[in-house]
């Protein structure tokens, strides 16, 4: 979702959530083979885009981060400038609100607004999939925020089905201060022996929060676990709370539980508060195709 006031253009960069994440084995590339149903839900970071006589990215509200090539934001405007034969003379200020290394896809979401920002403030006027290209060089999930809304990706990320059927709801997102190497959540599961067949729950006759928990499903959630003890022990405590599956997104460390109602979903995130200390409990709604973003 972008808007614009004067010169600056605002652009909103969602997280999102692995309902399922199927891990079905190495490709050629190095990279796995994946087969996810994800969701955006209404956690935003924002983007604020503006002309300027060189590159300059300003980040609010987390000094962790780094602003130099490291930075995926820094790394789109970079190869979008390439590709379009310009300078990258534009200035970023990003105000994050998504936690950092959570398994919520922050860092490739505010890729995929940069993107997104920038064919608009230059003008270039590209497609969604000459964007979910250029993406896909930054990081495995940038394309599917280009695409937005409800979806199953696959490959390594890059294939993108968008679906008609939609699950409405709200996700609890509960994020410990527990930051996970996705290099050693795969090593992990290299180790790891997982003969299951994985369903497609995104198939379902209804699909509905409360019917569909019990089929979703995270093929790196174990390897997780054993990376971080921390966090298999904070997901004991919450599996199972008032009979609600806790599932992890991406390869971690934020877990969710998803519900059908806002009153349910608020009320479980309050008794969750109590129990895991240290970690920041949030309530979100998950976002309809109708709110995927505009190219």
């Amino acid at each position: 979702m972008t808007s614009s006031q004067s010169d600056t253009l605002f652009v909103q960069a969602p997280a999102k959530i692995n309902l399922t994440l199927a891990v079905r084995g190495r490709r050629p590339d190095g990279f796995h083979e994946l087969e996810s149903w994800v969701v955006c839900v209404d956690l935003f970071d924002d983007l604020a885009l503006r002309p300027s006589s060189s590159f300059q990215l300003e980040i609010q509200n987390d000094d962790t981060i780094p602003t130099d090539e490291r930075n995926l934001i820094h790394q789109a405007a970079h190869a979008m400038a390439s590709r379009a034969g310009i300078a990258p003379n534009v200035g970023i200020q990003l105000r994050k609100r998504i936690p950092a290394g959570a398994g919520l896809g922050g860092g490739s979401s505010d890729a995929a607004a940069c993107l997104i920002g920038l064919n608009n403030l230059w003008d270039l006027n590209w497609g969604i999939e000459e964007l979910a290209a250029i993406g896909a060089g930054i990081g495995s999930d940038v394309p599917l925020f280009i695409h937005g809304g409800q979806l199953v990706m696959r490959g390594r990320g890059e294939q993108i089905e968008r679906l008609d059927r939609e699950i409405a709801g709200w996700a609890v997102l509960v994020s410990p201060s527990i930051h996970l190497s996705t290099a050693d959540v795969y090593a992990a599961y290299a180790h790891a022996k997982q003969d299951r067949v994985a369903a497609r729950p995104w198939e379902a006759n209804n699909l509905d929060c409360d019917g569909v928990m019990g089929d979703l499903f995270n093929d790196l959630e174990l390897p997780a676990f054993v990376v971080e003890p921390a966090l298999h022990r904070l997901h004991q405590q919450l599996d199972g709370l008032d009979d609600r599956r806790v599932r992890l997104t991406g390869s971690g460390s934020a877990l969710f539980a998803i519900f059908s109602h806002a009153t349910d979903a608020i009320a479980w995130a309050a008794r969750v508060e109590a129990l895991a200390t240290g970690a920041d409990v949030f309530v979100h709604r998950i976002l309809p195709n109708t709110k995927a973003r505009q190219i």
